[in-house]
């Protein structure tokens, strides 16, 4: 149809939704990302963002506007700042440590013949550092006995990734709205509410909680994200947040948490498994720097130029921007 009609832009209305199209311009492409994009950026209205967001109270998948731009405030001030990334610099140093000890456990079970799932090791570290800046816990339930997660944190887990599948998949009822309600091709929303409400069953109750300890004053200092987001005060002393605007962000910062992270962690391992020289010039290198009679922690990163430069090749052959919504949001922000 452009071709036809031998143009470069082409503005298609598909239901209720307006698709403009350029192709093969750049100083439109320019025009619209850059010079109006506070005219033109915005989010798509769908329906699993609506039921992912909790009605649009979060930022990343929201629409421009005072939610987002007060969530948006919230994050780059308060939970991302360099200042709270040192701050909680021991909580991950606590889950890096557990995690050497589950990896231990793992490979010295004759029982599974000393095998480590690699992909297992890379999800539950990086579900284990959310659950633990965020809510102070590895785990909603007891764990394994070998530090492994338990059947509420698989569930968990397996929840959000049953989110992350189902957000910003096809449905006829956002193109065409008096279909809400009334067709769900493939029980689309109602997966999706089944998948939310599972990640509600085990977040929103410590949520609650935490507000009841800092209103009856038995909570009185800071530990985790949680009570940050929760002393977020207005200029009349009432709280920022609302129990459900905190309860929507901190799924948003949990599903960031399990998908592209994990995978380059296990990818970045797979390489270096499958060219055991690069392996073994790592080893080399924290047997030199770190030694053997303690765990690696993040200060000596400065020291490990090796490993450093593997992590690097690690993103830069998987990287995270492209496939991950939430992070590509949040690491904009810095």
């Amino acid at each position: 149809m452009m071709d036809e009609m031998n143009t470069e832009i082409m503005c298609i209305r598909l239901g209720n939704v307006h698709l403009i199209i350029p192709i093969n311009s750049p100083e439109i492409a320019v025009e619209f990302l850059k010079k109006q994009d506070a005219v033109f950026s915005s989010r798509p209205v769908i329906l699993s963002a609506e039921i992912t967001s909790r009605g649009y109270r979060t930022m990343v998948i929201t629409s421009m506007g005072e939610q987002w731009k007060k969530m948006r405030r919230v994050l780059t001030s308060e939970v991302l700042s360099g200042r709270r990334h040192q701050w909680l610099q021991g909580k991950r140093a606590e889950e890096a440590d557990h995690l050497v000890k589950f990896v231990h456990n793992q490979s010295t079970d004759s029982t599974k013949g000393g095998v480590v799932n690699v992909r297992v090791v890379a999800q539950h570290f990086c579900r284990n550092v959310m659950r633990k800046i965020i809510f102070s816990k590895r785990f909603f339930g007891n764990g394994r006995a070998d530090g492994g997660p338990g059947v509420e944190e698989e569930e968990h887990v397996n929840a959000m990734f049953t989110i992350l599948s189902r957000l910003y998949d096809f449905s006829a009822s956002d193109y065409i709205p008096f279909l809400r309600g009334h067709v769900d091709l493939e029980s689309r929303e109602k997966i999706l509410k089944m998948a939310t409400a599972s990640v509600a069953k085990y977040q929103d109750p410590k949520v609650d909680e935490r507000i009841r300890e800092w209103t009856k004053a038995t909570r009185t200092e800071q530990d985790d994200l949680l009570d940050i987001l929760i002393g977020l005060k207005q200029n009349d002393g009432s709280p920022l947040l609302s129990p459900e605007e905190m309860k929507a962000q901190i799924v948003e910062l949990m599903i960031a948490s399990v998908d592209n992270p994990s995978n380059t962690v296990e990818r970045a391992l797979a390489e270096m498994i499958n060219q055991l020289a690069t392996l073994e010039r790592a080893i080399e290198e924290l047997d030199r720097v770190v030694g053997n009679h303690r765990l690696v922690q993040e200060s000596d990163r400065s020291q490990l130029n090796y490993v450093k430069s593997c992590v690097r090749e690690a993103f830069r052959l998987y990287p995270v921007l492209p496939f991950n919504v939430c992070l590509t949001e949040i690491l904009d922000l810095n």
